[in-house]
């Protein structure tokens, strides 16, 4: 007699390890094993009736794979506000099995988003020898953009950059900044690729992280719960960096 038990220890990992425990006579053996995760691919789709989540529930899409269709598609579709009744999506996805069993959702090999009679496609490439692959559109466009369009996935604006009647002063002045509102623990992006040229506390700001972008523009994140970058680091456009 033999019982099996699979796991990853990681999200990252391209590998399992199965427990085996085997019955002979009175004793029993263990030992746990390592073996290589086996990808396959799976097709979903769904049309919007509702909202996005209710729909990928319906196809039976794991939530790791709804993140990464709003995350493909974030910069050309509003998925809170700017879907309508009727919109749809297809995906071709990796799931990664041991031993014939699905462990793990992958990453999206495919995707198609129709919002508004437009459609939006994205096919996963990734070139010989390179680190890292990216998304692009059918016509070989890459759907990587220099910036996000916020450092949040979920927020809303509080207030803008420009001048306002101060909160505090009473008197309008310049907003040299915009403000967000999202729980305390939001994890929060950088929204361009630079490197960290601050990481600590300022005086009025608290925990701050400030980036040097590559195009030359400095960022600065201010009022953070927990900083995750060290001075000098190297960031990527979507890199978490701190929390809310």
């Amino acid at each position: 007699q033999t019982l099996r038990t699979r796991w990853v220890e990681s999200a990252d990992d391209d590998s399992f390890k199965r427990l085996v425990v085997e019955k002979s006579g009175d004793s029993f053996s263990v030992r746990i094993e390592t073996a290589p995760l086996v990808a396959n691919e799976r097709l979903a789709g769904a049309t919007i009736r509702g909202t996005l989540y209710a729909a990928t529930d319906e196809a039976g899409l794991p939530d790791s794979v709804t993140k990464q269709l709003t995350e493909i598609f974030e910069s050309n579709v509003d998925f809170h506000r700017g879907l309508r009744r009727g919109d749809r999506f297809s995906i071709v996805y990796e799931t990664l099995e041991a031993d014939g069993e699905p462990l793990r959702a992958g990453k999206i090999l495919s995707a198609e988003v129709v919002n508004r009679g437009k459609t939006h496609q994205a096919i996963w490439f990734k070139e010989a020898g390179a680190s890292k692959g990216t998304y692009y559109s059918f016509d070989g466009q890459s759907l990587r953009k220099a910036y996000l369009l916020s450092p949040m996935e979920v927020s809303r604006i509080t207030s803008g950059f420009g001048m306002r009647n101060h909160p505090v002063y009473g008197y309008s002045r310049e907003h040299a900044g915009t403000d967000y509102a999202a729980p305390t623990g939001t994890p929060v992006r950088s929204i361009g690729d630079g490197s960290v040229s601050f990481a600590g506390v300022q005086n009025g700001y608290g925990n701050v992280i400030q980036i040097s972008l590559k195009s030359g523009y400095e960022i600065l994140f201010a009022h953070l719960s927990q900083i995750d970058v060290k001075n000098g680091q190297t960031i990527t456009s979507g890199d978490i960096i701190g929390k809310v």
